[in-house]
């Protein structure tokens, strides 16, 4: 934070004499330690841009779909927040919205997009010169990003079905709110035993740590081995440095002794605060209508609200 303090100080130094009569485009940055907020960074992203940045990577603004989205043999750069007026900005309506929405948004775009084309059959020679000339080339462009969109919704759905998305987010869940642990942890240990995902098995583990407030020694072990076992003892480093971070740890002798003792007084003390079970995690009571969001909690399907920013709300 102090480094990156510096950084902002020598740029405004810099910039003073260029900056006159200019408004700021950014009013205020808030920077916080990594470890303020785990949680959040570990936890799988359902938000539409959080899929596309997971599934096709989106590198400066812009995301390379394959043929597996573009239904051809060729690949097609998008630039996704594009600043031109004239461009229909169909990813900037998108981009926060939890996934299970952004599919019957495409279909009423689309069906409002099919309703525009028809306006020109009863057009005469003028109104369709106006038309072409105004209109056509927008909807053209429109109508060109929303099959992109629909392809990436597709094949993300391809590849998370593949990859149990649905049981992970519910083994985050369960991990989140201090319940079915056991059959979380059994979760982990098939995930890693299917090889579906290194850096998946290592975020569902570390959750589990944080959550837990460490791991008992015998998963520890028994998660650390089969962990190498399936992805090489190179990994051995990473533990050490999720280890010396805090990120992946053991719970001590004393500790393990008073584990039970310990969770049902955090469950009473914790809860009676509006935390989760074993750390400060901001719940969501009541059911939770994804579709009306009445807060940030919809990222993570209701679940979790994100720590870091419910601080920046309270600022």
């Amino acid at each position: 934070s102090q480094m990156s303090y510096e950084l902002w100080r020598d740029l405004e130094e810099e910039s003073e004499g260029d900056s006159q009569g200019r408004k700021p485009e950014i009013g205020n940055i808030f920077l916080m330690d990594r470890d303020t907020d785990y949680v959040t960074a570990l936890c799988s992203q359902v938000v539409y841009e959080g899929l596309v940045d997971d599934t096709f990577r989106i590198k400066c603004g812009s995301v390379d779909f394959g043929p597996d989205v573009t239904s051809s043999d060729k690949s097609i750069k998008v630039l996704l927040n594009a600043q031109d007026k004239a461009s229909p900005r169909v990813f900037s309506q998108i981009r926060n919205e939890h996934f299970s929405n952004v599919f019957g948004f495409l279909s009423q775009k689309s069906r409002n997009l099919q309703a525009q084309y028809d306006r020109r059959r009863g057009m005469d020679i003028k109104q369709m010169k106006t038309f072409v000339s105004q209109e056509l080339k927008g909807l053209k462009q429109e109508h060109r990003l929303l099959s992109l969109h629909i392809g990436a919704c597709e094949s993300i759905m391809k590849k998370k079905t593949k990859q149990d998305f649905q049981e992970m987010i519910k083994a985050e869940h369960s991990l989140l709110e201090g319940f079915d642990i056991r059959e979380s942890t059994s979760f982990i240990e098939e995930h890693i035993e299917r090889q579906v995902s290194p850096i998946e098995s290592l975020r569902l583990m570390c959750l589990l740590s944080i959550t837990e407030n460490g791991l008992v020694p015998k998963d520890y072990r028994s998660l650390k081995t089969q962990y190498l076992q399936s992805y090489g003892p190179e990994h051995l480093l990473t533990f050490h440095n999720l280890k010396r971070v805090g990120l992946l740890t053991e719970q001590s002798a004393g500790e393990t002794l008073t584990a039970v003792e310990s969770k049902v007084s955090r469950l009473v003390t914790d809860r009676a605060a509006g935390y989760g079970p074993s750390l400060q995690i901001p719940r969501v009571d009541g059911e939770y209508d994804l579709k009306m969001p009445r807060d940030m909690a919809y990222v993570f399907s209701g679940a979790y609200t994100p720590l870091s920013c419910k601080i920046i709300e309270q600022v």
